[in-house]
């Protein structure tokens, strides 16, 4: 399989780490999801959207952990995602691993489950 064509994303106050395991695409988020984080976030989940397809990729898993905050503008960021490799017609699973001490996590991801029940889960850990 070819190497990832996608850079980390580090700021002050977020941080997107992409890594390709086999056939799984992990991305490691990390500080604030906030205005400021999304614009970021938009153009790293476009350019891993194209990964995705390039190297018909079965598992991406998003790690937010490490996440304190995820604002609507991200969250639309991953609904136009998730969404978007969809409309390509590719069959790819996507995974949310959550902190199950920060239940906010769990519950402003939900929303994602249901809007796409056979593609998407949420894993606590």
């Amino acid at each position: 399989m070819s190497s990832l064509r996608v850079e980390p994303v580090v700021t002050d106050s977020f941080g997107i780490e992409p890594a390709l395991r086999d056939d799984t695409l992990s991305i490691k988020l990390s500080g604030t999801g906030d205005m400021a984080a999304a614009p970021s976030l938009g153009i790293c989940l476009k350019a891993l959207q194209a990964e995705v397809m390039r190297l018909s990729i079965n598992l991406v898993e998003f790690d937010v952990r490490a996440l304190y905050f995820l604002n609507s503008s991200c969250l639309k960021a991953f609904i136009g995602f998730i969404f978007g490799v969809a409309g390509q017609g590719m069959r790819c699973k996507v995974q949310f691993i959550t902190d199950a001490r920060l239940g906010w996590q769990r519950r402003s991801l939900t929303a994602l489950e249901r809007m796409s029940p056979d593609s998407v889960s949420i894993a606590d850990a």
